[in-house]
């Protein structure tokens, strides 16, 4: 248990509590160990309990009825992972698996109720975690509902950048399968996406790394794409301006179709 405590120090959003109360959440928890790969939780099955990354990360997925990835998050060290299952109960609404050499608190779901009945600061925590959850989960379902891939792909590619702003060089730790499933598109559908923001000069493109050569019109195009006049006018004779591809079908993950639609 020393060593848990000692390695959860460095984890920003634990280390936020007063340490009386950190010391009180290390006390009802233990330490995880994951080899790359490994699955950490199940979609479908019992959640062991609350999941707080201390180091390496988790990629969050859910897999529809037809084998369909779609990628929810990944989870960096401070993040947490079971909040509301440990709360509202049920299974695991979705799975996740170890990037790389990969270790977690586990909070069992009983200690940690009883904990957070008690203690505000705990509490408050959680209550934090949940929150940035539901924004993360808005931000998801109007990116796949509302934008094309290749403005996806733009976005991704901002948000990556967002994480070092005055860098133009974006370099992405995952494979181009895991980015197309974080938003919600097929492999060749977000090749397709970089080739083409490529072509209307936005970045250059040697994934895993991409330069970003025009990052204000980058920014218009995530959140116009082609309809933008000052991108369009940008374009080569002979590249379509205006949605260059529509979205595959099954490119948005199952719980986002539209029933009836099968």
């Amino acid at each position: 248990m020393r060593q848990a405590v000692m390695s959860l120090g460095r984890v920003d959003h634990v280390a936020g509590l007063p340490a009386a109360d950190a010391k009180e959440l290390f006390a009802v928890s233990g330490l995880r160990r994951y080899k790359d790969g490994d699955p950490v939780f199940i979609q479908g099955e019992a959640m062991p309990g609350v999941l707080v990354v201390v180091q390496g990360a988790l990629k969050v997925f859910q897999t529809g009825s037809h084998g369909k990835v779609q990628v929810i998050d990944f989870l960096q060290p401070g993040a947490c992972a079971g909040v509301d299952e440990a709360f509202a109960g049920g299974m695991a609404a979705s799975g996740a698996e170890a990037l790389g050499e990969t270790e977690c608190l586990l909070i069992p779901p009983g200690p940690l109720r009883l904990l957070a009945a008690r203690n505000s600061n705990v509490a408050m925590w959680l209550s934090q975690h949940l929150a940035g959850k539901i924004r993360q989960l808005i931000n998801l379902v109007e990116t796949l509902s509302l934008h094309s891939v290749p403005e996806r792909v733009a976005q991704l590619i901002l948000d990556y950048q967002g994480r070092n702003p005055e860098r133009c060089l974006v370099e992405f730790r995952e494979t181009q399968e895991d980015s197309a499933q974080r938003i919600g598109a097929s492999r060749e559908a977000f090749s397709r996406g970089l080739r083409l923001l490529a072509d209307l000069g936005l970045i250059r493109n040697m994934f895993p790394a991409v330069r970003i050569l025009e990052p204000q019109k980058l920014q218009r195009y995530a959140r116009s794409g082609g309809q933008d006049r000052q991108i369009a006018a940008a374009v080569p004779l002979g590249i379509p301006a205006l949605h260059p591809f529509k979205p595959e079908p099954g490119d948005a993950p199952a719980f986002l179709q539209v029933a009836g639609a099968r």
